[in-house]
């Protein structure tokens, strides 16, 4: 999958610019820093919920994860949670594992943008 720097189906910072009324540097690096740390512990947790085979705290992570995504424009990874929220409140095993196969196939494209934009922002700040 090519992935271009502005891909706005992935990650759309004015989201996060709008949401946060603010698009200076600072609290660009800021919030997605804190994002990409807090979306690799919620991760983590979805995976560790997915083989215990606990629906219940994998809908909970799902939402967790979901609503970040919504604070940052990250805009892929926000509907894949939401679906996969979805997925195991009904108890649909099988589309549950489909979408954790999903989001753990997007989050390397979705860091590696998240990583250009930040680059980006701290070389301007440079």
């Amino acid at each position: 999958m090519t992935m271009k720097k502005d891909d706005l189906t992935i990650f759309n910072l004015q989201v996060l610019t709008d949401i946060y009324d603010d698009d200076s540097s600072g609290t660009i690096v800021a919030t997605l820093s804190g994002f990409s740390q807090a979306a690799k512990l919620y991760l983590k947790a979805l995976q560790q919920s997915f083989l215990a085979d606990d629906l219940s705290a994998v809908s909970a992570g799902a939402h967790s994860l979901r609503s970040i995504c919504g604070l940052t424009g990250v805009v892929r990874l926000a509907s894949l949670s939401h679906q996969l929220e979805l997925a195991a409140k009904a108890k649909q095993e099988v589309a549950v594992a489909q979408l954790m196969f999903e989001i753990s196939v997007h989050w390397p494209v979705l860091e590696a943008q998240i990583n250009v934009v930040l680059s980006t922002y701290l070389v301007s700040d440079a």
